[in-house]
Parts: structure tokens; C-alpha cells; sequence
């Protein structure tokens, strides 16, 4: 099989499981709430409880007409007075225009759209810094590690990542945020209120103070999956014959470590860093949440905790989505980076 015949494959697997992903969703999020939420209801019944809201909105002159008006729109812009095919029509066509309706129970207000692009730019800051610290550390102690197996540098990196790696992440934070309080005698302040009054470089600067705390963590909790999978497979790499033939050519042993065996050793790692950045739209949920940092992780958490429907559609979706494209590339780089996956 070519490499041609082999993108071509996978390309039809990845629109597949995107069809059969888009389905689940619906099912999921629009018929599975009235199966097991409201129990001998009628489906717009549970409809007008789960998704409606039923309280007017603050301030209105005339509340009765004004949350008449609300729910309109919600039941409209969700297809909800229309049969299940012509909802799932609808919805289908509002997913990808990214047209994800509103947030109900008032637990993030407004478009789901408007909440999303809010909290984007601060998952991306974290887990983008976080993903890409924890790579180049794990990989730097992994491939050290390997050439050093068995010495000093290897047990006690080994044992002290081990250690870490199966520490909670909530724990880890709670050990850092407490850590602050020793070293520094004040508590970690939530993003909110630390910019509070603040713009230009000094809002900057707020944000950067308190990523600090939650970007340690989460690199610290990243760093051991990945020096264990580089030790492995480096481990394993340094037996080759080539390896071996290389050494008894007198090549420097630095040459063949970072240029002959890493090389070789990087598959697995690109495919992990591939699917870390597929999930990163879905934040650090627990990180976020501990730290009271703005991003999709805690919205997502509000919107679990605040049963915020369309909210939970949408990031499923989009993560969805995202993890569908980390594959996709991590398989064609394979295909270019091995030619027996496209070849075999």
C-alpha cells in the first residue's frame, strides 16, 4: 500500500468516526435527558425544564412577556416545537457553523460561542506552556536517563517521577498552593481578583503571576508519562544493531545518542504530543477549577455542576474534533517518519 492509498484511508476513518461522534452527541445531549431526567413527562415538558429557562430576565419592564420571549428563542434556535429529524437537522447544520446556542441556568450567561472564545485564549496560555515544558523536560531526562541506565542520574530521577506521577493532581496543587503560604506568607489569588482595577502591562503581569502556580502543576504532572515512555523506548532503541555497529565504527557516543537513537525514538513521542494537543481545548479541569483559573476546564466543570446543556454539546464537539485532527496528523507523520506504516 502506497502513501497515497494510505492518507486516503485514513482520511475516510477520520470522517467515519466524525459521523458517528456528531450522532453521539445528539443522542447524548438532546435525547438522553428526557429518557432518564423526566420520567413520564412529555419530551417538551422535560424540554422546557432542563433547557428553558424559567425566570425573567433582571431588570425587564414586563417579566411575563420577556421570558415569554426567552424561551421562544430557546425552543427555535435548538428546534425544540420540531420533530426529532428535523431537530437533528438543525443541529447537525448549527455544529458546524458553530452556531451552539446559549448557556441555560445562568451559570456563564450569554452565547455558548461568546463563553467559549472568552476562556480560550487562558487554556491555551496554560496547557500550550504546560504541554510544550513537560515534553522538553521529559524528553531531556528520558533521553539522559536511558544513556545513563542502571547509574545514580536514572534510579533517582526514575523513583523521584514515579513518585510525582502518581501523585492527584489536586493534591500536587494543594502541595504548591501551600507551599506559596510557607515561602511567601500569602495565599494563591484567583485570576478574577487579581485583575481587578488592573490594565495595560500591569494586567499582563497579574496573569502571568498567577499562571505560575497552575502551570507548575500540570507540568509536573505531564513530565513523568513522558520520561517514561522516552526512557522505554530509547532503552529499547539503544539495542538495535546500528546502534551497536555505530559504536564499534568509533562514532562519538554523543552522536549516537542524539543523533542515531533519538531520531528513531521519537515516534511515540510525537504521537503523545499530538493527542496532548488535541485535548487541550478541554483544559485542565481539575488544575483550573482548584486554581480558579478562567478557562474551558472550569467551564466545563460550571457547566456539569450547573447541568448547562448546551455548554457540555459544544466543548464534546470541539474536543471531539480536535483529538479526530491529533490523530489524523500523528497517523500521517507516521506514514512520512515510518515507511512501513504505509508500506506494511
Amino acid at each position: 500500500m502506497g502513501l497515497g492509498r494510505y492518507i486516503a484511508r485514513r482520511t475516510v476513518y477520520t470522517i467515519v468516526l466524525l459521523v458517528v461522534i456528531v450522532i453521539f452527541n445528539f443522542f447524548l445531549f438532546q435525547i438522553m435527558p428526557f429518557l432518564f431526567a423526566c420520567p413520564g413527562m412529555t419530551y417538551n415538558r422535560c424540554v422546557q425544564l432542563l433547557y428553558v429557562p424559567q425566570q425573567a430576565p433582571k431588570g425587564a419592564t414586563d417579566p411575563i412577556l420577556a421570558l415569554h420571549h426567552e424561551q421562544e428563542i430557546i425552543m427555535t434556535a435548538y428546534g425544540f416545537n420540531r420533530s426529532i429529524p428535523e431537530r437533528f437537522v438543525l443541529y447537525f447544520k448549527d455544529m458546524f457553523t458553530f452556531q451552539f446556542g446559549f448557556n441555560i441556568h445562568g451559570v456563564l450567561g450569554g452565547s455558548v460561542l461568546d463563553s467559549i472564545n472568552k476562556r480560550l485564549p487562558f487554556t491555551v496560555l496554560l496547557l500550550g506552556a504546560s504541554t510544550v515544558a513537560s515534553f522538553i523536560i521529559g524528553i531531556g531526562l528520558g533521553v539522559v536517563a536511558a544513556a545513563k541506565r542502571g547509574k545514580i542520574f536514572d534510579v533517582s530521577s526514575l523513583a523521584t517521577l514515579l513518585f510525582v506521577n502518581a501523585l492527584p493532581v489536586f493534591f500536587l496543587a494543594g502541595m504548591l498552593e501551600l507551599s506559596q503560604l510557607a515561602l511567601t506568607g500569602t495565599f494563591y489569588q484567583p485570576v478574577g481578583a487579581a485583575l481587578l482595577s488592573k490594565i495595560g502591562w500591569a494586567y499582563d503581569a497579574a496573569i502571568l503571576k498567577e499562571l505560575f502556580l497552575p502551570f507548575v502543576t500540570l507540568t509536573l504532572a505531564g513530565i513523568g508519562g513522558v520520561f517514561l515512555t522516552q526512557r522505554a523506548v530509547m532503552i529499547d532503541t539503544m539495542a538495535e544493531d546500528y546502534i551497536l555497529m555505530a559504536r564499534a565504527k568509533g562514532v562519538p557516543e554523543r552522536t549516537v545518542l542524539y543523533t542515531h537513537a533519538l531520531r528513531n525514538a521519537v515516534l511515540p513521542i510525537a504521537t503523545a504530543f499530538a493527542l496532548s494537543i488535541g485535548f487541550i481545548l478541554s483544559g485542565a479541569i481539575i488544575t483550573e477549577t482548584v486554581f480558579g483559573w478562567p478557562g474551558l476546564g472550569q467551564a466545563i466543570y460550571l457547566g456539569v455542576e450547573g447541568i448547562d446543556f448546551p455548554l457540555e454539546q459544544a466543548m464534546f464537539f470541539i474536543i471531539s474534533i480536535m483529538v479526530l485532527i491529533a490523530i489524523f496528523v500523528a497517523d500521517i507523520m507516521y506514514g512520512f517518519l515510518d515507511p512501513r506504516v504505509s508500506t506494511g
